[in-house]
């Protein structure tokens, strides 16, 4: 169940402020696949009239975040073969963001993303899966930041956005944050000793191993 918002303010556009709390409430599992999205419900629910709820709803389809149906919006339900396709696509272009990173990241920068590694060993250590999911997204965004290739960064950007609801779920296990956090600090030291071969070579080991579970899975069913 959505909660009734109440830090829609002045100030910042009411769709920017919109956009910005429906893509928590769908990484948090809040708006739960499977569920349809009913204009007038949001807009009571946000506080706000249909028009940005309207304008919402179309921008998140058009990332793929949300179907549109004939009759309204729906969060989907991901098939097995829905997970393989965006892990293939995680495995071209993330290998690929990674390596960019490690030749073309700040001192700054490399060090902010020690930081939001360590916000993700805290969390862990302290068994708050809402933290390390959030401190994982953190570090994803400033991993893809480092990356100047503008196409690239944008391409991985959105087949993560896609993944991140997903993501969230496989995180509430303990054993898949160990995984989560070995390949980050693989990243992490990958980027401190500007290795590109490395840094790739973290993201492509830890994805073929998703691939391998989730291949496993879908054969299974």
């Amino acid at each position: 169940m959505v909660r009734k918002t109440g830090d829609i303010a002045p100030g910042e556009r009411l769709r920017d402020q919109v956009y910005r709390r429906m893509r928590e409430e769908l990484q948090s599992g809040a708006l739960e696949p499977g569920r349809r999205l009913v204009e007038t419900q949001l807009a009571e629910t946000y506080g706000v009239s249909r028009t940005p709820i309207r304008e919402v709803l179309l921008q998140l389809s058009r990332e793929g975040v949300l179907t549109q149906q004939e009759r309204g919006f729906l969060v989907p339900i991901d098939t097995q073969k829905d997970i393989l396709d965006r892990l293939e696509m995680r495995r071209l272009l993330d290998a690929r963001l990674a390596r960019h990173a490690a030749i073309e990241a700040t001192p700054d920068e490399i060090r902010a993303l020690a930081k939001a590694h360590e916000k993700q060993e805290k969390a862990h250590a302290a068994d708050k899966a809402k933290a390390f999911i959030d401190a994982n997204a953190e570090f994803r965004v400033l991993l893809r930041e480092m990356c100047r290739n503008a196409l690239l960064r944008r391409c991985a950007g959105m087949v993560d956005d896609v993944f991140q609801t997903m993501r969230g779920r496989i995180h509430e296990s303990s054993e898949n944050r160990d995984l989560t956090l070995a390949c980050d600090a693989r990243i992490l030291q990958a980027l401190q000793d500007r290795d590109p071969d490395a840094a790739e070579a973290a993201v492509t080991d830890f994805v073929d191993r998703l691939l391998a579970y989730f291949t496993a899975r879908a054969a299974a069913e």
